[in-house]
């Protein structure tokens, strides 16, 4: 009988359990004796008169049944063997006793009644094995002894100040690791209820959970067995359980006769199989052979929005996927698998932007300034849903695979530290999460460059357009449009409709349209969503201020208005879109210039520079003198004096925005839009998962005799 340490016993080393162990043989011999000198004291005749006793002789025969031997394995001397396992007269069976009563006390072993512990079912070299092994402790590591180097490195993470777990019982088999397997009770796993325990194998480690390959951490019951390489077995029990709980294994003697039948058993897999490929439950189950020939065929067949999965089509079957793998599978294949499907992906976009770039050059564009139509911003827009597909998809599969990392290192704490194996996972699932950071900023570049030259032939309108004279006209058009033109308002919704603004501002809120438009098709994620339309206004504010301060000609009330009525469309249009509060915050400084602008001439002379600089702080003191010097107040009339800086104002600055202030690229980290744990969420999804098991069920089929395959 073992016991394993835990916080009581950390200190006592194996010579002091030895001690321990001997000192209460010993016990168990001097009670033995003593009951063998009642039972020969009672009898004034004496036991060897009468070979009908059953008194001592019978509780010799019990503790001799306990032991059971097989042939073979009795390794004694003639006279023990003699009296054996076999019905021998009370002389024999007193020789015996004598002779070899400690060998039989060594098997009179009662269990624990107070704390768990680990009944060998089968073992790897009887003179070392034990058949109880307590877990005194609230931990118990299971391993082997050390080699010399794996002492080594024990010491040497000890002097770095990464102790590793000590190990509580040192089996002998020398397929088990140094640390193979970990279980936790009571305090060490607070958050789980009494009687229960939790168990997970040490990274490499080989272990069965009632029969069943063992990867993670899982429960462990009472009456679970538990495989520990390829030779011990053993039964966990909890005395403190009661009643006891039925082995989780069933006895071949205990099977239900019906489910050996051959025809019942083939319909009911049938129905099984049927039952799982129809499944709504967010589950796609593979074997590890099979995961490269399973990324291939999720990646090919859902490589663009048109495959007819849906927008996140590829984020959610490979993350079902991925899923299995980090709950059922070896975790050596979760990184391998992430960093496989973020290569495929990358492979994809990169051939995707190379193909969007021979469509779109970006030198020497035969288009001249002004002349970008609406049809040529809905070819722009086709042309990048692919670039926008793959940007929302790698932002979803980004943020599940940061949570099944973070998950892995969780798993991971009570490892060796330092170790390599695990360390090469990491950086592994390191270069998959780089690889989703390229494909996100680079097809992030793509579709604002761009979305953002094309803003620039258009945003000029927004400066030269007098709203006011064109009116009328635009009354009589709309007026024209008749039904086709409420058909079309009524399809795209009264949020998206643009006819009502004058033609030119309307060219420019076009490309807000389709590019809302793209996002919501991708379901590109709500933080990339505004970021993608806070560069797109940057890029708006930092264009038209820059050339509404390069030309002079516009600083006058009457045109401050026209522009302040432009922009006031487009933002009202903006803030109906649901873009209202990032398009102002980010045209801030535009929207204060035009201000500045429309305040009228009369109460304009009447400012100061400090009263002008008060209020419109956002104005570096450079660009507010521009605007002040190069105001139209009339031909004759020159500057008053109050707009003059005070003495010491710095005015060399420059004027013009910088577009390398553009706001950086924050990639996300938020918990993933996919609940994996909800059905699956749309019929073309279902559809694509069950064509997927289909193709897995085949791959099975394929490598089985014709005689084994099921049929649907």
């Amino acid at each position: 009988m073992s016991s394993g340490g835990g916080p009581e016993e950390s200190e006592r080393g194996h010579r002091g359990r030895n001690t321990e162990l001997r000192r209460s043989i010993s016990d168990m011999n001097l009670s033995l004796r003593r009951r063998q000198g009642n039972h020969v004291s009672n009898d004034p005749r004496g036991s060897g008169n009468r070979p009908n006793n059953n008194g001592g002789v019978q509780d010799r025969k019990n503790i001799v049944s306990m032991i059971n031997p097989q042939p073979g394995e009795i390794r004694a001397s003639k006279a023990e063997a003699k009296v054996g396992w076999t019905n021998q007269p009370a002389e024999d069976e007193k020789d015996y006793s004598s002779c070899d009563l400690e060998v039989m006390s060594q098997s009179l072993i009662l269990p624990p009644t107070d704390r768990p512990y680990f009944l060998l079912l089968q073992g790897y070299d009887q003179s070392k094995d034990f058949v109880l092994y307590i877990m005194a402790g609230h931990t118990h590591v299971f391993g082997r002894k050390p080699t010399m180097r794996e002492r080594e490195k024990d010491r040497e993470r000890e002097r770095k100040g990464k102790r590793p777990l000590k190990v509580d019982t040192f089996l002998s088999a020398p397929d088990l690791l140094a640390r193979h397997l970990l279980v936790r009770r009571d305090s060490a796993v607070p958050e789980t209820p009494t009687g229960q325990a939790l168990m997970r194998p040490f990274r490499g480690g080989a272990v069965t959970h009632n029969g069943v390959a063992l990867y993670r951490e899982t429960v462990l019951k009472p009456g679970d067995v538990i495989g520990l390489g390829n030779h011990f077995l053993f039964l966990y029990r909890d005395p403190r359980v009661t009643p006891a709980p039925p082995l989780a294994l069933t006895l071949p003697w205990q099977a239900d006769a019906s489910t050996t039948c051959c025809p019942s058993g083939l319909v009911d897999r049938q129905e099984a199989l049927r039952q799982y490929l129809g499944s709504t439950e967010a589950v796609l189950k593979f074997h590890p052979r099979h995961a490269d020939a399973l990324l291939q065929e999720i990646i090919s067949k859902n490589s663009s929005p048109d495959s007819g999965g849906g927008p996140l089509a590829p984020a959610y079957l490979l993350s079902i996927m991925i899923d299995h793998a980090s709950k059922h599978l070896d975790p050596a294949l979760t990184p391998q698998i992430l960093l496989k499907s973020a290569n495929l992906i990358k492979e994809i976009v990169w051939d995707n932007i190379k193909e969007f770039g021979d469509k779109h050059p970006t030198q020497n564009s035969t288009e001249q300034e002004g002349e970008i139509s609406a049809p040529n911003v809905q070819k722009l827009s086709s042309d990048l849903r692919p670039l926008m597909f793959w940007m929302s998809n790698a932002t979803e599969l980004l943020n599940f695979f940061q949570v099944k990392v973070e998950t892995m290192e969780k798993e991971w704490e009570f490892e060796a530290p330092g170790d390599p194996v695990l360390t090469a996972d990491m950086d592994t699932c390191s270069e998959a999460l780089a690889q989703l950071d390229d494909v996100i900023m680079h097809t992030f570049q793509q579709c604002v460059y761009h979305l953002t030259k094309t803003l620039y032939s258009l945003l000029p309108a927004l400066l030269d357009t007098n709203p006011f004279s064109s009116e009328d006209k635009e009354k009589e058009k709309d007026g024209a449009g008749g039904a086709e033109g409420e058909e079309k308002r009524g399809e795209e919704g009264e949020v998206d409709d643009v006819s009502a603004l004058p033609p030119k501002v309307a060219g420019l809120v076009e490309v807000y349209r389709c590019s809302l438009m793209l996002s919501r098709e991708a379901c590109l994620s709500p933080p990339l969503t505004s970021q993608t339309f806070g560069y797109l206004f940057f890029f708006t504010n930092t264009s038209l201020l820059n050339t509404l301060l390069e030309r002079d000609g516009l600083f006058s009330w009457s045109r401050a208005v026209q522009i302040r009525t432009n922009l006031d469309l487009v933002l009202d249009w903006l803030q109906g879109a649901g873009l209202g509060d990032i398009a102002s915050e980010f045209m801030k400084k535009l929207s204060i210039t035009v201000n500045f602008l429309c305040i009228p001439k009369t109460r304009l002379i009447q400012s100061s520079w400090t009263s002008l600089q008060e209020d419109h702080a956002l104005l570096s003191p450079a660009q507010l003198h521009h605007l002040l010097t190069h105001y139209k107040l009339g031909p004759t009339r020159a500057p008053p004096g109050s707009w003059a800086p005070p003495p010491g104002t710095e005015l060399s600055g420059d004027i013009f925005e910088s577009f390398l202030d553009h706001p950086p690229l924050i990639l996300p980290n938020e918990t993933p839009r996919l609940d994996l744990s909800q059905p699956i969420p749309s019929p073309e999804l279902q559809k694509e998962v069950s064509r997927l098991r289909t193709f897995l069920w085949g791959l099975d089929q394929d490598e089985l005799p014709a005689n084994q395959r099921t049929r649907l």
